[in-house]
């Protein structure tokens, strides 16, 4: 790879055009200590000149979006851990009375954070028991060495655990299995194995993007819609499965052929001689299944079933079900408190935070001041136009920082756009909740993609390359598919 900048990838372009800023060169000389504490600083600064410049707008409405860049500003600054910015929400809500204190810390407990803790559990319970490891090479296997059925089938297995465990969870248990299988690869193994690393982490993103519990987003932007109407796990999956699949398949079309391989088939015997010593399914593994698939059949038609019983509607909602499945899974002793110590409990105040930040926007009338403003500008605008460009400025941001805070930023003010144009707030919500999970141009812009990156065989070019190449398609796919469903009154 030569040193020119038109071969340098677009984080590195964007990043160096940062550095020459002033204010960027300033930066970079400061002691990390320095750096920290402007990092710190600078939001509160912002927060505290925003809110008492006087501006023709209602007190609640200013200070809320004196909050909201406040926060949006730590959360990409990075100026404290994720968890401990989530925690300043409803501080910050309260203290400047957008919220009374009870308001502010009830979307902690709202229903989809519960969801996504019975979620964490199975899924731990799924890791604890081996199940995600022998799904993986009986994916494997099943290509019979072919080099790009190999590549399918472990972008498959990396998007079926992604649906119900977290997506880098799913890279982690398959990263040591593709660089098992690289290092019996010959000639030009380092190319094979830069796609399959590739392939299970665009696999995770599609998989993620499946069901409510596959992500973060996922569950703020299904929360936030909840509230405003009735949408359930299954109407994410109506939409969320075919356009997982889109990415899915797309994703492997170009990557076999931005990566081609070629020579002899895959050696795998060592893979079989494995899998053979894993023996028939253990004890742990059909307690884990005893709970886990009924789960799965619950969480898709559990109104239905709730209806033909006569049980009251809200006993076999998402979370309710959540729930009692990880009593069950504690009950046959299929998990134990000990291995649920290993969960990101983190992750439901991050989600939490989103859902009370969103709130307070909406509340307060702020969500509704942005989206006028947006929506004077896109006014006129064709709908496919106003979808494009959510997902592309989506894209844009999601790549380089969290695809959780960028979802927790947009989606309440794209709830106020959908009033203000005039369109199904699911259109537009959705199109940002699952472009969020496009983020995998960059190493920086999810998990996944960094451990891939740590692993020393993508290079930043081949991750941009093949991000980009995959991103912009599945990005129009999403907004074509979504208007589609918009037209035939899906919503």
């Amino acid at each position: 790879m030569g040193d020119g900048e038109e071969r340098r990838p677009l984080g590195n372009v964007i990043y160096s055009l940062a550095d020459r800023l002033p204010f960027f060169k300033f930066f970079r000389h400061l002691s990390p200590m320095q750096q920290r504490a402007v990092k710190l600083a600078l939001p509160f600064l912002v927060l505290a000149v925003f809110v008492l410049m006087p501006m023709d707008l209602d007190r609640r409405v200013q200070d809320a979006l004196g909050i909201f860049l406040c926060i949006a500003m730590m959360w990409t600054f990075e100026s404290l851990p994720l968890p401990a910015t989530a925690l300043l929400v409803p501080v910050l809500l309260t203290l400047f009375g957008v919220f009374p204190a009870a308001d502010a810390l009830a979307p902690y407990a709202d229903p989809v954070v519960f969801l996504m803790i019975g979620g964490l559990i199975l899924a731990e319970a799924l890791r604890h028991n081996g199940l995600d490891k022998r799904l993986a090479y009986m994916m494997v296997l099943k290509a019979n060495g072919d080099r790009d059925r190999t590549l399918f089938f472990l972008m498959a297995a990396s998007a079926f655990l992604s649906m119900w465990i977290s997506n880098t969870a799913a890279v982690a248990i398959l990263i040591p299995v593709v660089l098992g299988i690289s290092s019996r690869l010959k000639g030009i193994g380092e190319h094979v194995t830069a796609r399959m690393l590739l392939g299970i982490g665009i696999g995770s993103a599609a998989g993620g993007m499946m069901t409510v519990t596959g992500s973060a987003p996922n569950a703020i932007a299904a929360g936030l819609l909840s509230q405003g109407q009735d949408f359930t796990f299954l109407d994410w999956m109506i939409i969320g499965v075919p356009i997982g699949l889109v990415l899915l398949f797309l994703a492997w079309f170009l990557l076999i052929r931005l990566f081609p391989s070629h020579g002899e088939r895959l050696e795998i015997e060592e893979l079989r001689d494995e899998m053979r010593n894993m023996g028939p399914l253990n004890a742990g593994e059909k307690r884990t299944l005893m709970v886990f698939l009924p789960t799965v059949a619950l969480w898709v038609l559990g109104a239905e079933i709730a209806s033909w019983l006569g049980l009251p509607p809200s006993f076999m909602s998402a979370a309710v079900v959540a729930l009692s499945a990880s009593v069950f899974l504690f009950v046959v002793r299929a998990i134990e408190w000990e291995n649920a110590r290993s969960i990101s409990w983190d992750v439901f105040l991050i989600i939490g935070s989103g859902l009370a930040l969103g709130e307070g926007l909406v509340y307060s009338g702020a969500a509704q001041w942005i989206a006028d403003g947006l929506g004077g500008a896109l006014l006129g605008a064709e709908l496919m136009i106003v979808l494009l460009t959510i997902a592309f400025v989506t894209v844009a941001i999601t790549n380089f920082i969290s695809n959780t805070a960028t979802a927790a930023m947009f989606i309440p003010i794209l709830l106020g756009l959908s009033i203000a144009l005039n369109v199904q707030p699911e259109l537009l919500v959705l199109t940002c909740g699952l472009c969020v999970s496009l983020s995998f141009i960059t190493p920086i812009g999810t998990p996944p993609f960094t451990l891939i990156y740590a692993t020393k065989k993508v290079s930043r070019r081949d991750m941009a390359k093949a991000g980009i190449v995959i991103t912009v398609p599945t990005a129009i796919a999403i907004s074509l598919f979504l208007l589609a469903v918009d037209y035939f009154g899906v919503f």
